[in-house]
């Protein structure tokens, strides 16, 4: 005969998973009908292993644990109809990891002071081409934790209908709005609260994400997030992996030294960038330096601590540039690099004491074009 779960140990569970389904990726909210709006107790209790020895899971220690706390998972129907038609398919072990998991996500998120980890979002999406890429609302709420938003829907600007194939003064144009917007939310908040912290996601033309990061600065604490195509859980597609042993060497090379005031720096991280794509954008004047790794991926970011070792490099060569080409130099940014970094690129810039610098963006027949001022 199955026990009947004391109401202590039902409070139990929905206190400790925040109400929602412990199924990892669920996270479904048991307290309201999703369709309906209506409210109500719409959650099941489930076994991990089953409450007899025939059942899913179950063992010869059924009987003895089938109302223990550490054996019962809060789960939606759906889920709980899932783990116990393929039973081998999520053994005790992985339910059990899943639901320590949920569990210490709502015991952090509730015990953390409101103020100490509120952030405000701000997605930055300019169409690629003909192409829009969303940006899963899910997945940039699981990589700000343990940072919580202090809006759901967050700030936004956004461009559909942007041509990259326009001239410079389209460009500058577009980038004025950007400015413009970006100083509203400085100076006057956000509904009407001052941002204190920001997050940010973004997907756009590299020229576009460098001035972002321009506009940024590092006047507000600022967390930048990074997208990962090679997630299989498109909920986890914008959080940060916990590789800490993950290092990557960022080499600097002087391709080319001239006595000249106009400057290439390649930032070639994602691809290599070969003479030919920037030929016609230069000539023998220009001095050429180069940011590389050894083997340039768009998958080689994982963590944060890349993108900081990433941020002093640059910071160095920017300072050698200026000691060795002058205040009024004119240096022309190439980049084959990830969305961080290149708002990274922007944030790095010092306003007041680096040089004219313009981002180039590359057209299959013409190669590297300069198509935006940054300082």
């Amino acid at each position: 005969m199955r026990k009947s779960i004391p109401e202590t140990i039902k409070l139990q569970l929905w206190v400790k998973a925040g109400g929602r389904c412990e199924f990892k990726g669920c996270n479904k909210v048991l307290w309201r009908n999703g369709l309906t709006l209506s409210d109500g107790n719409f959650a099941q209790y489930a076994h991990i292993i089953a409450a007899s020895e025939a059942g899913p899971r179950g063992a010869f220690n059924s009987d003895d644990i089938q109302m223990r706390f550490d054996n019962l998972m809060l789960l939606c129907p759906d889920c709980h109809r899932e783990i116990d038609s393929k039973p081998q398919k999520y053994p005790a072990e992985l339910l059990r990891k899943w639901k320590n998991e949920h569990e210490e996500r709502i015991e952090i998120q509730t015990s953390i002071p409101k103020e100490i980890h509120l952030s405000s979002i701000l997605i930055f999406q300019v169409n690629i081409g003909d192409r829009i890429v969303p940006i899963n609302e899910a997945a940039v709420f699981n990589a700000m934790f343990p940072r919580y938003p202090t809006d759901k829907k967050g700030i936004r600007i956004e461009k559909h209908d942007f041509d990259r194939f326009e001239s410079p003064e389209y460009w500058k144009s577009y980038s004025v709005d950007i400015k413009r917007k970006i100083k509203h939310y400085f100076d006057y908040g956000f509904d009407d609260k001052q941002i204190k912290h920001l997050s940010v996601f973004a997907i756009a033309p590299m020229p576009l994400l460098i001035f972002l990061g321009r506009c940024l600065g590092d006047t507000v604490p600022t967390d930048i997030y990074q997208s990962h195509r090679n997630i299989l859980d498109t909920n986890q597609t914008w959080t940060w992996q916990d590789e800490d042993d993950i290092e990557t060497n960022f080499v600097v090379n002087e391709i080319r030294q001239a006595e000249t005031k106009k400057v290439v720096l390649k930032i070639a991280l994602s691809d290599t960038i070969s003479e030919e794509k920037y030929s016609k954008l230069i000539d023998n004047t220009f001095s050429i330096y180069e940011i590389t790794i050894i083997d340039p991926s768009p998958h080689f970011i994982k963590n944060r601590k890349q993108l900081e070792e990433f941020s002093k490099k640059y910071r160095l060569l920017l300072n050698k540039i200026q000691e060795r080409h002058g205040r009024d130099c004119e240096l022309y940014l190439v980049p084959a690099m990830p969305v961080s970094i290149a708002i990274e690129c922007g944030r790095v810039i010092l306003p007041t004491k680096d040089p004219n610098i313009f981002a180039c963006e590359y057209y299959t027949d013409q190669g590297f074009k300069s198509v935006l001022k940054i300082n």
